[in-house]
């Protein structure tokens, strides 16, 4: 490289130091005690999708109760019918006729309808805290994408501001003569690469904000975010043993989906039966003019034969409705074990790795203290200085950010186990 080249390249190394100067300023994460997770947590759930279906739940739950609590089994109807003889003898024969006919509940069907309405019932409040729960993992994915990014861009920038005072420290020394200006320029374009990485995390960070703002409403963090194992989960030689609990918010809405499926089963019986029907009615004829009106009172009853056959398919359809169900809720609770095995395996190695890494940056640390000795001395020159710095930064930023992926882990375990951020 020709000394023209090296000049041009100090000179625009130099410009660009001059001009990123006037983004020293971090980004600052605010914090506020006036914000809980609790309180995010509503609103998200508030603004969730799924809530609407709450409404069409409560209107099948209405209509359903209103059934159960209908004196009758079906629709009544009302007939009449009148007979005379104008177009034939014209005698003056006339006959009315006029019934109401009542379908009657066959036994035990009004009260498996009531069950059915409890059960639907039942399912209203299960329903309405998997949606809690899912709004809980929004909230925490929300505020440890931000918590991540706020410790890279943090990190970023305390990497930058070491290359700067470098940059500095170089630049004097060269102006003393002693190094060499190859030495300036290559601790200029290392700040500015700092520089450079800070600003791609800066702009991350500022993402995880905007995603946060957009479906929480708030631009600051909770001042308490970090979250604790329950006790049962706090020594690690029981994490093998652990099980999801039945008691999870996923697990308990399969399960009164199931209790209902049941009670549908129990009346998936009545399903394609011709239910009883109690007719009463009156009649009125006389046979020519001049005749009395003869009037009578008739009371009847209509019933099925043999309707078994048309019942099978709607209950074997439920049968298949109610063993499918069960079949999901095993395999959901299985994937709910793995997935809590997994988190509690992954933060056991993370703690393992937490140790080994403050040993490895204590160590490092001391190392880079002693080359910047060196370097002060002139005993190694700035590459092995930047070499051993990049060192000490790498295992220092790798061990804050085990720190705060142990917390996220946390949150994550949590969330696998089904604990609900909102407390009503």
């Amino acid at each position: 490289m020709s000394f023209q080249t090296k000049l041009t390249l100090v000179c625009f190394a130099a410009g660009m130091s001059m001009t990123h100067s006037t983004f020293a300023e971090m980004v600052q994460l605010e914090h506020s005690t006036d914000i809980t997770l609790s309180s995010l947590t509503q609103t998200v759930y508030e603004r969730h999708p799924a809530l609407h279906n709450e409404l069409a739940q409560q209107q099948q739950i209405n209509a359903n109760t209103d059934l159960a609590n209908a004196t009758f089994a079906d629709v009544k109807s009302i007939s009449v019918s009148h007979y005379n003889d104008v177009i034939g003898s014209d005698n003056g024969s006339q006959e009315w006729e006029g019934s109401v006919d009542m379908p009657l509940w066959l036994p035990g069907q009004k009260q498996q309808q009531s069950v059915l309405s409890d059960k639907l019932s039942a399912e209203l409040p299960a329903y309405k805290q998997q949606i809690k729960l899912d709004a809980s993992a929004k909230v925490r994915e929300l505020i440890w994408n931000v918590v991540l990014a706020d410790n890279v861009t943090t990190q970023a920038h305390q990497v930058w501001q070491t290359s700067k005072e470098l940059e500095k420290d170089v630049a004097a020394r060269v102006n003393a003569g002693e190094l060499a200006s190859t030495e300036q320029l290559l601790a200029n374009t290392n700040a500015l690469e700092m520089h450079s990485q800070y600003l791609l995390a800066a702009a991350e960070l500022e993402h995880a904000l905007n995603s946060y703002q957009h479906l929480t409403g708030e631009r600051s963090l909770p001042q308490v975010y970090e979250e604790s194992l329950p006790v049962a989960y706090n020594n690690n030689q029981h994490h093998s043993l652990a099980v999801i609990d039945q008691k999870h918010p996923y697990l308990m809405l399969l399960e009164q989906q199931i209790n209902t499926l049941r009670t549908q089963q129990d009346l998936a019986q009545f399903d394609g039966a011709v239910n009883p029907s109690l007719s009463v009615g009156v009649r009125s004829e006389r046979g020519e003019r001049g005749e009395n009106f003869n009037n009578s009172f008739g009371v009847g009853v209509s019933f099925a034969l043999d309707n078994d056959v048309y019942r099978r398919p709607a209950i074997a359809n439920a049968a298949k409705e109610l063993a499918d169900a069960e079949i999901t809720r095993q395999a959901l609770e299985r994937e709910l074990n793995i997935t809590l095995f997994s988190q509690l395996h992954d933060l056991d190695t993370k703690q393992q790795q937490l140790v080994l890494v403050n040993e490895q940056n204590e160590a490092t640390q001391k190392y880079y203290s002693l080359q910047q000795r060196a370097f002060e001395l002139g005993e190694i020159d700035l590459v092995n200085l930047l070499r051993s710095q990049s060192l000490a930064n790498e295992t220092q930023n790798r061990k804050q950010a085990l720190e705060i992926d142990i917390k996220h882990m946390i949150a994550m375990t949590n969330q696998a186990l089904g604990l609900v951020l909102w407390v009503n």
